[in-house]
């Protein structure tokens, strides 16, 4: 089989498990809008496409996955998420299959605010949020948050555009000069970790998760973390994806405040974190290929070592004219 990953960026490592003997892929092909996205390098082919905003982007897409028989489209940035799953019925006229959730799913996750009121709907842990610095004012009078908070876009990528606000003063300005909708979020002091599950393609269940518990982070990616098992967040990460379309590979950011744990963010596509898990025996590349051949996975929850640490370090690539 032939899977096409888009945007692959710097994404080596993912690039690398998809070329594995075991991967069930014999054809790993990438693209990318720059011709310095490293990862497009290790792909057994690459395109330099359009900006995924431009008129041809979708075009150039499909043509790529009729020239190179894709069985499999993988989309990794969030905007192409809602692309990719709004023109589903494209690929699959094609007899591609988008390796992405339900759009209903991955337009809910994008927008922070309206992920925060489904939890809520649904009486799941919620790190306190608000749509606006006037009702944040209110919020505070009520003694239901207070300063320091957190201040992220509505519709964010990764940790671009977050920050931790301590003056009311400067929390007002920020909101009020914004050129983005922002969402304002109890600063959740305490433990951060994070999550990798796979919801099989064909049951719509949950087979495969793996956790771990952030060290370090540096530019919003995990650098140094080690694997962490405890049954009370295994059931909230099931209770929570029970209440979503998702299907495939899912990231999870999750924080633990005074023992409670609480799910701030979930990304329907591979995360940044993913590498921690495959080192760890959880391969989703093969979990996809199954899914492709028609094979339910079997559920293999949490089957993995806890305490095992990743430490990230940065590696070169050196490219001729």
């Amino acid at each position: 089989m032939n899977i096409l990953i888009l945007s692959c960026g710097t994404r080596n490592l993912l690039v690398r498990y998809f070329k594995e003997p075991d991967s069930g892929f014999k054809r790993v092909v990438g693209t990318d809008c720059s011709p310095y996205a490293p990862a497009l390098y290790e792909t057994d082919a690459h395109y330099l496409v359009p900006r995924m905003t431009e008129p041809d982007y979708l075009d150039t897409i499909l043509d790529i996955c009729h020239k190179e028989s894709i069985h499999a489209v993988l989309p990794l940035q969030e905007d192409e998420l809602t692309l990719i799953a709004s023109h589903r019925h494209l690929f699959a006229d094609m007899g591609v299959t988008p390796v992405v959730s339900a759009l209903s799913a991955v337009e809910l996750c994008r927008d922070i605010y309206a992920f925060y009121e489904h939890l809520m709907k649904h009486n799941l842990p919620a790190l306190t949020s608000c749509d606006s610095f006037q009702r944040f004012v209110k919020e505070r009078k009520a003694g239901h948050m207070n300063l320091p908070v957190f201040l992220k876009p509505t519709r964010g990528c990764g940790s671009i555009g977050t920050q931790k606000v301590e003056h009311l003063e400067l929390l007002e300005a920020l909101c009020k000069y914004a050129d983005e909708n922002y969402i304002i979020q109890d600063y959740a002091q305490g433990e951060e970790f994070g999550a990798d599950m796979y919801v099989d393609m064909l049951t719509r269940k949950p087979v495969s998760l793996f956790v771990k518990k952030k060290l370090r982070m540096r530019a919003g990616e995990t650098e140094k973390s080690v694997s962490y098992k405890d049954n009370t967040l295994f059931q909230l990460i099931l209770n929570t994806a029970a209440t979503l379309e998702l299907s495939g590979p899912i990231d999870m950011d999750i924080f633990r405040v005074n023992g409670t744990y609480y799910i701030s963010e979930i990304n329907p596509r591979f995360g940044g974190g993913y590498p921690h898990a495959h080192c760890c025996g959880i391969h989703f590349p093969e979990l996809i290929a199954n899914n492709l051949a028609g094979i339910e996975n079997a559920d293999a929850m949490g089957s993995y070592e806890d305490g095992i640490c990743m430490l990230k370090y940065t590696d070169l690539m050196m490219l001729e004219k």
